[in-house]
């Protein structure tokens, strides 16, 4: 029964009850966040929170959580304290799993259903503590009175299965008993079955080996280049002759006349006169090109003339190609 009849419980009191607390595996984190060595609790679900989910349980209003620290408070009262032992974040995190409640929503969670029931079974347990206990430090933990059934449970299961394993031999010589019946079986019936399959199965039949089989042959997709047709572009050769053909190209001799050609211009441009020409200058220009002009028609005819008495097939062959025109000034 109980050690005390009344008054709260000492700073020394408090602390030896939540250092035994705190080590247990589920209490080392935080039952909201999982964050490590949590130094509050809410007392009304008796579980271990960190800082800032103490924050978010203020928020919530003492009607649905009740918020103190493992380490600052010292006004406990023994009530209090048998809902921490009473309660515990394995406890905790078990019940709310069995009432499908996994929201990680403050709000939701403590507002639930699963919430309202935990808090309501808390309560009636830290009352019949109190009633039991009274003022007594500890209590006997519950985790290791479900462990000590565990292994209680895991001992009576291993003589189980042994039991399970000698009905299973057993079993198993039964059947290897069965079996060698079974394969106990006389010649002479072997025999007689023989002879009366025999008629009904006939000779074998040899049709197929003497038939051809063709064999599909397919085309594998996987891996098969796929030819792809040639663009033609500008300059392209095409097959078959009718293209264009390369041609050998002496760059340095186009290179050398454009050179030449430029020079020539050059010269040229700079033999015109700045000035521009008199009216006399350009009569004499004229009448010096139409002398130049009669010269070359008069030297044209006498080769075309010379052409034919020489060769008069070749100068009607060049007459017709347009080379042989006369002319006029």
């Amino acid at each position: 029964m109980a050690n005390k009849t009344q008054g709260p419980p000492t700073k020394q009191e408090i602390e030896t009850i939540f250092n035994r607390l705190r080590t247990q595996p589920a209490n080392k984190c935080c039952f909201d966040c999982g964050a490590k060595t949590p130094t509050w609790s809410s007392v009304t679900y008796g579980v271990f929170i960190c800082i800032d989910c103490s924050a978010v349980h203020r928020s919530l209003g003492v009607h649905l959580t009740f918020v103190r620290s493992t380490n600052l408070d010292t006004n406990w009262t023994w009530l209090q304290l048998r809902q921490m032992q009473m309660g515990g974040n394995a406890n905790a995190a078990q019940f709310f799993r069995q009432h499908n409640c996994s929201t990680t929503d403050a709000q939701q969670k403590y507002n639930s259903r699963a919430a309202q029931l935990y808090r309501d079974k808390l309560a009636v347990q830290a009352q019949q503590a109190m009633k039991i206990h009274g003022t007594k430090l500890h209590l006997d933990n519950p985790v290791d009175r479900t462990e000590h059934n565990d292994n209680n449970d895991k001992e009576d299961d291993f003589f189980g299965d042994c039991q399970q394993i000698d009905n299973n031999s057993d079993f198993v010589n039964d059947n290897n008993n069965v079996n060698s019946n079974k394969l106990e079986i006389p010649l002479p019936t072997l025999a007689s079955e023989k002879s009366k399959i025999e008629p009904c199965l006939g000779a074998p039949s040899v049709e197929l080996l003497n038939a051809t089989i063709t064999p599909n042959t397919l085309i594998p997709s996987i891996g098969v280049r796929k030819i792809q047709p040639k663009k033609s572009g500008l300059g392209a050769r095409k097959a078959g002759g009718l293209g264009a053909t390369k041609v050998k190209t002496n760059f340095a001799e186009i290179e050398q006349r454009a050179n030449m050609a430029n020079q020539i211009k050059d010269g040229i441009s700079l033999i015109i006169p700045e000035k521009p020409m008199t009216t006399e200058e350009e009569l004499e220009s004229v009448a010096s090109m139409r002398l130049a002009y009669q010269d070359l028609s008069l030297q044209k005819n006498r080769e075309e003339a010379k052409l034919k008495t020489i060769d008069p097939l070749k100068a009607k062959q060049m007459e017709r190609l347009g080379m042989g025109f006369n002319l006029k000034g």
